[in-house]
């Protein structure tokens, strides 16, 4: 399929099985000069971030494109236009807030009242990840499509964000909507990489998966490592971090993604807070940091240092927070023999003062502090921002400063995904590395399409641990 099938189409459909040459079709779309920028809708922050990098490492003009979230966009029009689009839900709330959002924006894009200023900012819109979309926002983009020329790209092999409501039927509603243009069918990434028997063996898995039959994970030796778990936690633990320390070791330069629960957060920390090299992927939501920016605001003296240890600790490894808490209070009662560190130094001033400034003191000592390794970067980053941010405005609190850096990294993507990372199919779908360890491919949640988006991401091996070689 050639960019002309999309640029010339007024409505239209991909079917887009990963790997096959979607994001190379659409930035070739984007880089033919528009007269008004392209609207980019997709659904994930992580696939934001994805995008732009392609864009910019092809040196395609920005002036070109607009991309961001389908939610990110409902977003930008409801804070621009209050009035159409009221909403009463806080954001913190996402269940309540983004099924008002969309139907909120939904309603004034049907009402007509956004159409001309639609049409005066872009010249068409291509919509990515499409099987993720649930009814409200394929009625958002049906209705885009009234306005802009339209060409949507997914697979329904991929339809894993389901959770949040009805999802359109792919074959009886998306494609009566957006009727199919073609099917990408070559191996790209893998070919590109240098695998591409591995590339024929993730398209035969998919077909496996998706007529229900159980998949052999022995039949591509040369790509995919199968290991047995033995239901031993912390063995399991010591041998997928052997696995990853060996990829690490042989292939240095690489990137690497460790798929590990889409249902427990914790376990991905806990792997990442006892790996040397990986980083989490953080959930859009940020709640935690969101939470640690109203007990900043509220808490005062002890409490206050310990909500910030606490905090900390979740992010950051070595922090020692029941003796830093002890050296604190002994510091407090001078009964100190050893002088305080300037760690130590920076928290008993928050405890004196409670002020922000050294608040994020504190935060940027526990950064500096010897031994530490900061696990949890996006979140521990996000929240020195929002203490930042409220410090250079102080009219806002801690909390709304978190709510408006949640909100730039929900609009812009999240540009700091690192080169070694853990997430979950959720989290990750939409990205791809060198190398995938899938940590349990029998866990809670990982059905067919989600084993399909956790066996995609990997471009040259493939690393997986189950209780059988036999998963579906």
């Amino acid at each position: 399929m050639n960019i002309e099938a999309v640029l010339d189409s007024d409505l239209g459909s991909v079917v887009a099985p990963a790997g096959c040459g979607k994001t190379h079709l659409i930035t070739e779309a984007l880089s033919i000069r528009p007269q008004k920028p392209i609207l980019v809708l997709t659904h994930t922050t992580a696939g934001v971030s994805a995008l732009k990098k392609r864009l910019r490492r092809l040196f395609v003009p920005s002036s070109h494109y607009v991309v961001t979230t389908i939610d990110g966009w409902a977003v930008r029009i409801a804070n621009s236009f209050p009035v159409s689009c009221p909403i009463t839900a806080s954001p913190d709330n996402a269940r309540q807030y983004y099924p008002e959002l969309r139907q909120s924006v939904l309603r004034t894009l049907n009402s007509g009242a956004l159409y001309e200023i639609i049409k005066a900012s872009y010249s068409r819109l291509l919509v990515d990840e499409y099987q993720d979309c649930d009814n409200n926002q394929h009625n958002i983009i049906a209705s885009l499509s009234q306005v802009l020329p339209t060409v949507v790209f997914g697979d329904p092999m991929q339809c894993i964000f389901n959770f949040a409501g009805p999802m359109p039927d792919w074959q009886h509603e998306v494609q009566c909507r957006f009727p199919l243009l073609g099917t990408l069918s070559t191996p790209w990434r893998w070919n590109n990489a240098g695998a591409p028997v591995l590339g024929e063996w993730i398209l035969a898995a998919r077909e496996t998966l998706q007529q229900g039959r159980n998949l052999d994970l022995t039949d591509c030796p040369n790509h995919v490592q199968w290991q047995q778990l033995t239901n031993v936690d912390q063995t399991d633990l010591v041998n997928q971090q052997n696995a990853q320390q060996r990829i690490i070791n042989r292939y240095q330069f690489d990137s690497f993604l460790v798929i590990g629960s889409s249902i427990n957060e914790r376990s991905r920390h806990r792997y990442a807070q006892s790996s040397r090299t990986t980083q989490v992927v953080e959930q859009v939501q940020l709640t935690q940091v969101i939470n640690a920016a109203e007990q900043f605001d509220r808490l005062n003296g002890m409490a206050l240092v310990e909500s910030i240890l606490t905090t900390a600790s979740t992010m950051v490894t070595n922090v020692e927070m029941a003796r830093t808490l002890a050296r604190i209070q002994s510091i407090l009662g001078g009964r100190n023999r050893q002088p305080p560190t300037l760690l130590e130094n920076a928290l008993f001033t928050v405890a004196n003062s409670n002020a922000r400034t050294d608040i994020l003191m504190a935060l940027q000592e526990i950064e500096r502090k010897d031994g530490t390794r900061i696990y949890r970067r996006s979140a521990f980053t996000a929240l020195k921002d929002s203490v930042s941010l409220s410090i250079s405005s102080p009219s806002k609190t801690i909390s709304e400063s978190a709510m408006a850096i949640r909100e730039q990294i929900r609009q812009r993507g999240d540009s700091r995904i690192p080169k070694r990372a853990i997430g979950s199919t959720l989290l990750l779908k939409g990205l791809e590395a060198d190398h995938c360890l899938i940590l349990d491919a029998n866990s809670r949640g990982m059905d067919s399409k989600h084993l399909y988006v956790a066996l995609s991401r990997g471009a040259k091996t493939v690393t997986v641990f189950s209780r059988s070689c036999l998963v579906s």
